[in-house]
């Protein structure tokens, strides 16, 4: 057992979540006896059950008896029913960021952290290493679509796990070898200013047992490796893992990287700029453990992403509908500058703001990102953890968008009736992005079968 046998039954809270559900997986297949609750029974929360979780909806205080330890999701409150109930019951609780460190305590990890990319950089890591006949256990953000899985326990290393900085959950994660994708202001809520969230980056990075690379082109990374070390990737002059050649394309990215020991033509099989870069800290990092890097490259060929990063979800009767994550103005602009190697005939984006926090930091440059974008939805905030604050909705992100770009753009704050307002306009030849962190991953599935009925 992962834990050990003192913590033989385990509890998640909020084990549908994206940051717990891959654990719970790890928890199960290395022998804990697991139950798992949520606000909403998901297909995620499901699937754990179906690996033998006693997993169900909403709060239930009475099942807190007979367990050996508690975990709660770090959007969970200190209120929580059961969550209190276990504290009553003198139950052992921990946090996420607790049972990572314990976690790691026994199992090192390596992995990617960063403000963006590190879910598809610690995804090729695992798409290499298996490659390379490494069985690596695994957790990352999102579902590997050429294992159609998040999470897996293999019982051996190296454990390959997404390095999350949100709550400074980096913190508290024994790390043997790290790529750091960049670093921008975001999460201020917990870290409250940008100065002292790069003071975080620089601890971690200083603390791991193993190698450090870190991205030379982004001016936040840069600046962190100045202080903390580190090996450097990219295409900026001076890199360590010099990267060059650069040959976009519709749906993959090829590249050259070069170091003291290895000269190799890249091809990733998802395209843009970002894809590149992410693959790059990937064969770094695995050049430094000593991996064969060749190999590894080779591999990046096959490899078909993550579920909500350019996912392709369907197209119908000359319509292409991609789903992406993206929730952040650098990410948006990565997406749809890949989305410009497409010929397309119009590129429609639908966009779900997520946080209130976010939408009011960032509304600006979230109307500045979408420049290019031919047509652009814009739906009101997907709050999360948060409550709504006054004056703060996807309005703000419409106008913005408006005032700045040359896109027509509507605010439809209520995703159910999008199908309605744009389906009727689609026509061969059009892209539909959509994007964002919340619920609006449901959408290109509503979509295309309104449109495959439309056209029957």
């Amino acid at each position: 057992m992962l834990l050990g046998s003192q913590y033989e039954r385990v509890h998640v809270i909020g084990a549908g979540g994206a940051g717990m559900s891959g654990i719970a997986k790890l928890l199960i297949q290395s022998g804990h006896t697991l139950s798992g609750s949520d606000l909403v029974m998901g297909p995620t929360l499901r699937s754990i059950g179906e690996l033998g979780a006693d997993v169900w909806q909403g709060h239930d205080p009475s099942k807190m008896q007979g367990l050996d330890l508690v975990v709660a999701s770090s959007a969970v409150p200190p209120s929580d029913p059961e969550l209190f109930a276990a504290r009553e019951a003198g139950i052992t609780a921990w946090d996420r960021p607790k049972l990572l460190r314990e976690l790691t305590e026994h199992f090192p990890a390596i992995g990617a952290t960063g403000t963006h990319g590190k879910t598809s950089t610690s995804a090729m890591l695992v798409h290499a290493l298996r490659a390379l006949d490494a069985d690596p256990s695994f957790v990352v953000g999102g579902k590997l679509v050429n294992v159609q899985t998040a999470a897996s326990f293999s019982g051996s290393q190296p454990f390959v796990l997404e390095i999350d900085e949100a709550f400074g959950t980096f913190t508290h994660i024994n790390i043997s070898g790290l790529i750091v994708t960049n670093v921008e202001p975001e999460h201020l809520d917990y870290f409250g200013t940008a100065d002292r969230m790069a003071d975080c980056y620089v601890d971690v990075m200083r603390g791991v047992s193993g190698p450090v690379v870190v991205c030379l082109d982004d001016p936040g990374a840069r600046r962190v490796r100045e202080r903390a070390g580190g090996i450097s990737y990219g295409f900026s002059e001076g890199s360590a893992w010099q990267m060059s050649e650069l040959v976009e394309r519709a749906l993959s990215v090829s590249f050259r990287i070069v170091s003291s020991t290895v000269d190799v033509l890249v091809t990733v099989g998802k395209p843009g700029i970002h894809s590149a870069r992410n693959a790059a800290g990937a064969l770094a990092l695995l050049g430094e453990l000593g991996y064969d890097v060749a190999e590894a490259a080779a591999a990046l060929s096959s490899f078909q992403g993550v579920a909500r990063r350019y996912e392709l979800r369907a197209t119908v009767n000359g319509v292409t509908f991609i789903d992406d994550y993206a929730h952040h103005p650098t990410e948006v602009l990565s997406v749809l500058n890949a989305a410009q190697q497409g010929d397309w005939n119009r590129t429609w984006v639908v966009f779900q703001p997520h946080l209130y926090s976010r939408t009011a930091a960032l509304y600006q440059e979230f109307g500045q990102a979408f420049a290019g974008v031919d047509e652009l939805i814009v739906l009101d905030v997907f709050a999360s953890r948060e409550d709504p604050q006054p004056g703060i909705s996807g309005h703000l992100i419409a106008d913005a968008a408006e005032a700045r770009t040359g896109a027509n753009v509507r605010y439809i704050p209520h995703m159910s009736e999008v199908p309605d307002a744009l389906v009727p306009l689609l026509e061969e030849g059009d892209l539909v992005l959509t994007m964002g962190a919340g619920d609006i991953t449901v959408l290109p599935d509503k979509l295309a079968q309104a449109l495959a009925a439309r056209d029957v």
